[in-house]
Order: C-alpha cells, then sequence, then structure tokens
C-alpha cells in the first residue's frame, strides 16, 4: 500500500492499522447491541412514573420486534415462544443484527479508510459513488423486503391455513429467522448493481457474458432467491425475483455506457465489419448479429 506522500508502509503496520479498525467496528456494533438490548422505549416514564416505568418497561428490541410483528403477522396468526429459551435467544440475537446493521455506515467508511492510501486519484473518484450506491441499494433491499416481500408471503401462506381449517401458528423462532434472513439477503443481493459497475469500470469484467447469458443468470439466481430465503413458497420467490431483473438489466445498461467509454480510450471506436454494431476486444461474435470476428 502506498500512502500519498509516496512511503511505502510496512507490513505490520497494515496489520496494526486493520486491527485498530476492526477495533472500532466491533466497539461500535457492541455498544449499539447493548443500546438496543437495554437501553427504554420510554425513557421520559422513566422521570415521570418510576414506578409505572419498572411495571411497564421494555428495551428499544422489544418495541421494534412488537412493531415488525404487528405490521407482518396477518390477523389471526399466534406467534409462541416454541422453546423457553426463545425469547431470551430473540433478545440476544436481534439485538446483534441491529447493531451490526445500525453499525454499516461506519463499516463502510472503515473500509473506505483502510484501502483509501492505496487508491490512484481515478480509482477514488470510483469509489465514492460506489460506496454510496451500495450502501443505499442494501438498505433499500431491506425495504423492499420488510415491506412488499415479508407480508405478501405471510398472507399468501396464511391462504392455505384458512382453506383447509388449518390453525395458524408459528414459533417465534422460525418467524424471525425468515424475517431477518430474507431482509439480509435481499439487501445483499439488491447491491449486484453497484459491484458490477465497479468491475465493469475497472476493466475487471465485461458486460458481453452477462447480456448474452442472461437466462442462465435469471435462472441461477432464481435458485439462489429460493434456496436463501426460507418458507417463501414459488410465489414469494418470485415477488423478489422480479426487482431483481430489473435492476440486473438496469445495471447492465449503466455498466455499458462505462464500458463503451473505456474501450474508446483505449482501443478507439469498435465496429462489427457486417452490421455495425458496438464491439468489445472481447467478443468472438457479434453480440447483434452474432456472427464471427473472428
Amino acid at each position: 500500500m502506498i500512502w500519498t506522500s509516496g512511503k511505502e508502509m510496512p507490513f505490520w503496520d497494515h496489520v496494526r492499522e486493520l486491527a485498530t479498525r476492526l477495533k472500532h467496528i466491533l466497539i461500535t456494533v457492541f455498544a449499539i447491541t447493548i443500546f438496543m438490548m437495554v437501553f427504554p422505549a420510554d425513557p421520559v416514564l422513566l422521570f415521570t412514573n418510576p414506578i409505572q416505568f419498572l411495571e411497564l418497561y421494555e428495551p428499544i428490541i422489544a418495541r421494534v420486534l412488537a412493531s415488525i410483528n404487528e405490521y407482518i403477522l396477518p390477523e389471526g396468526v399466534k406467534l409462541i415462544a416454541g422453546e423457553i429459551s426463545s425469547p431470551f435467544e430473540i433478545w440476544i440475537v436481534a439485538s446483534m443484527l441491529f447493531g451490526l446493521l445500525l453499525s454499516m455506515p461506519l463499516v463502510g467508511y472503515e473500509i473506505y479508510a483502510f484501502v483509501n492510501p492505496a487508491l490512484y486519484p481515478h480509482e477514488r473518484k470510483l469509489i465514492y459513488p460506489f460506496m454510496t450506491a451500495f450502501v443505499t441499494l442494501f438498505f433499500a433491499g431491506v425495504a423492499f423486503a420488510y415491506f412488499f416481500v415479508l407480508p405478501f408471503i405471510m398472507r399468501f401462506l396464511v391462504i392455505f391455513a384458512v382453506m383447509f381449517k388449518i390453525e395458524a401458528i408459528i414459533t417465534a423462532e422460525s418467524f424471525y429467522t425468515m424475517v431477518f434472513f430474507t431482509a439480509l439477503i435481499t439487501g445483499i443481493v439488491f447491491t449486484f448493481p453497484a459491484v458490477l459497475v465497479l468491475l465493469v469500470r475497472f476493466g475487471i469484467v465485461g458486460t458481453a457474458p452477462f447480456k448474452k447469458y442472461r437466462r442462465y443468470f435469471y435462472i441461477f439466481m432464481y435458485v439462489i432467491v429460493a434456496i436463501l430465503t426460507p418458507d417463501g413458497g414459488i410465489i414469494g420467490d418470485l415477488i423478489l425475483l422480479i426487482p431483481l431483473i430489473v435492476m440486473y438489466e438496469v445495471a447492465l445498461v449503466i455498466a455499458r455506457r462505462y464500458e463503451k467509454r473505456r474501450l474508446l480510450e483505449l482501443y478507439g471506436e469498435l465496429k462489427c465489419k457486417f452490421c455495425g454494431a458496438d464491439i468489445s476486444p472481447d467478443d468472438v461474435f457479434c453480440p447483434k448479429c452474432e456472427r464471427s470476428l473472428k
């Protein structure tokens, strides 16, 4: 890694800096986790009516989970503990997940600050929009899962319980696993456009394979969605797949523009000799007329 002063940083200095930044991340995640676990959802009541506060005390994470239940669980569905230790485990795990989620901006900053000295000026210009797009898309994916995918999945599954006169009961552990896992995976897969555009802008990959084999990528995305989102069913997986396909196509359009600009700077204008379509140096066949370019 090269610093802006031009001096190379010793290896063990890299290790120490990495350890320091990891420590900052862990401390922040731990602090937010404890805050979610312990801090009261209604702190004003502590000063206005201490006796009632002790009777009605609930931490912030309990209020958050109650809001999740109210929004996602359909009417008539009962949530049960399953095991006596389940509420305690959910209290800890949910607090940790929210601690990690709320620490994402700091995690992104620490990663950027660590690699920033090794970047060239033109690479830094790429990192700024990438980090912004990555974080924005991640939280957009989490929001999409929470507001659309999860309520739809739950209401769809309840239809069959009503149809067959079965009482809809779900364990808390199963319910929160589905909620958190689906939201997390959706947030991660929503970041694909940002990653693809960055790789194309750095010249690591081209857009031609993604365009030519898009059908196989669609199938692959559906398989991943089906595996990683529990209890969603075919309809729930399709609801999640549709925006991913849209984002995939949008990412290809944006990445193709940057690819054309980069290739124009490197090789000049490249055209297919048969149909005149734009091609890249890596193309064996024209992406439009599919004739051999060799």
